[in-house]
């Protein structure tokens, strides 16, 4: 995104110490973001499909700090002429960038939308490397069909060198600000809220479900199969003894007729056994359900919980250069009214991506995993412990 450049030439006294605090807050937002990209490179476990989009995050994030800030600290404290060329440059970048960090998001919502609501089909469906890339790619051209091809046309940057300033030709062009701010915010928030909003709302569904009495269906027919199994039995301990004692009367002989009592206390205990074993089975595999159950709902609670926090970033740090930006583009260009507050809102978007590293990907076990490896770093309690057990 831009800013006009009004600030004018301030004193060296403040110029020194904003340099340095603009400087450290890009190499914050590289640092941050290369740590996401080490680890996935570094881990082969994190090479999934969800991860694969993080690392696109973390790619858009990291040329944030690389270019966009370090181009505009000249521009804006030591009033540095970018010139018609370095200025569309840096525009097409910036903007590129932003808006790519934006529909990342939205693709990492919908990719965390999909293993909530459809875990089975989503842990059974084997994604090729070369659609989730097709995917990361899509997210690019996406973000520079937003603005590019309107930066492109304007003749704005052309003048860029009488005026200097760096800014398209639609930021005084209300309904064209009105649309992008539409593509790279409002729809956005829209989309990742209602992704958010159906994954709570299935979590709800699935515990509402577990609270029904043992799943009803799945136990009747466990236990009607083994109500059949112990009818069976007490059918078999009836009807036998009946036969034995008509063998037995017509026979007359007590050796048959104990053989007969000996026969129907054995086909009693086994089909007692039979079903004892069918329950236990049946118990054992409704726990291993629960417990797979509860599993796959804290999962989902943790999911949710970091798209919420993910969309809240994304929210706060947008929301007030977009209002911004459209109020003054109300206002002729060089009687468009400057403020402290404008300033905020324009570097709160560069913000979001030094906080985007820190909401999911390093606050998983996996990255973190990974950064201890990137660090060679070891437990050394655990190894002073397991040489005391070896010793």
């Amino acid at each position: 995104m831009s800013e006009s450049n009004s600030t004018g030439i301030l004193p060296p006294a403040a110029q020194v110490p904003l340099a340095f605090l603009m400087s450290s807050f890009a190499f914050a937002i590289m640092v941050g973001n290369a740590v996401v990209i080490l680890a996935f490179v570094v881990d082969r476990n994190l090479r999934h499909r969800s991860n694969y989009f993080f690392l696109n995050l973390a790619i858009s994030d990291f040329f944030v700090g690389l270019i966009s800030i370090p181009l505009y600290i000249p521009h804006v404290l030591f009033n540095w002429n970018f010139g018609s060329g370095i200025c569309m440059f840096w525009l097409i970048t910036d903007y590129l960038l932003c808006t790519a960090s934006v529909y990342n998001i939205v693709l990492i919502s919908y990719d965390r939308y999909q293993s909530v609501s459809n875990a089975v089909s989503y842990r059974a469906q084997h994604t090729g490397i070369m659609k989730i890339v097709a995917q990361m790619v899509t997210v690019w051209i996406l973000a520079f069909l937003v603005n590019g091809p309107m930066i492109l046309a304007s003749d704005s940057w052309k003048n860029s060198t009488n005026t200097k300033d760096c800014e398209p030709g639609f930021v005084t062009e209300w309904y064209i600000l009105t649309i992008t701010m539409l593509l790279e915010f409002l729809l956005p928030v829209i989309s990742v809220a209602y992704f958010n909003v159906q994954i709570y709302w299935s979590l709800w569904k699935r515990r509402a479900l577990s609270r029904c009495p043992s799943h009803a269906g799945f136990f009747t027919t466990s236990s009607s199969a083994s109500g059949h199994l112990h009818r069976a039995g007490v059918a078999c301990r009836t009807s036998n003894p009946g036969l034995k004692e008509s063998a037995a009367s017509r026979h007359s002989k007590s050796p048959r007729r104990k053989s007969s009592i000996l026969v129907s206390l054995r086909t009693h205990m086994n089909s007692s056994i039979t079903a004892f074993k069918v329950g236990s089975f049946w118990r054992s595999e409704s726990a291993a359900l629960r417990q797979r159950e509860y599993a796959e709902l804290l999962r989902g609670r943790k999911l949710a919980r970091s798209l919420a926090i993910l969309l809240s970033a994304f929210a706060i740090c947008w929301a007030p250069y977009c209002l911004f930006t459209i109020v003054l583009s109300t206002y002729p260009r060089t009687e468009r009214p400057k403020s402290v507050w404008y300033s905020i809102a324009f570097w709160l978007q560069w913000f979001n991506s030094f906080v985007n590293p820190f909401l999911y990907p390093l606050c998983h076990r996996r990255f973190q995993k990974a950064f201890w490896k990137i660090l060679c770093v070891t437990k050394q309690p655990a190894l002073s412990q397991n040489q005391s057990v070896s010793s």
